[in-house]
């Protein structure tokens, strides 16, 4: 498959929407970020801003 970085940072660029997958045979990272977001969830995402 293509260099995933490489494809984000082009999907970046042109200002596209996106939403990556992070599977689960990175075991540490995909923990990191489930656990960010189940932080942010019962927080109700306060403080958490995007750009659009």
């Amino acid at each position: 498959m293509g260099a995933q970085t490489a494809i984000a940072s082009q999907i970046f660029k042109a200002k596209a929407d996106y939403v990556l997958a992070l599977k689960g045979n990175h075991p540490t990272l995909h923990a990191q970020v489930k656990d960010w977001f189940e932080q942010r969830l019962r927080e109700g995402f306060e403080g958490i801003t995007n750009r659009v």
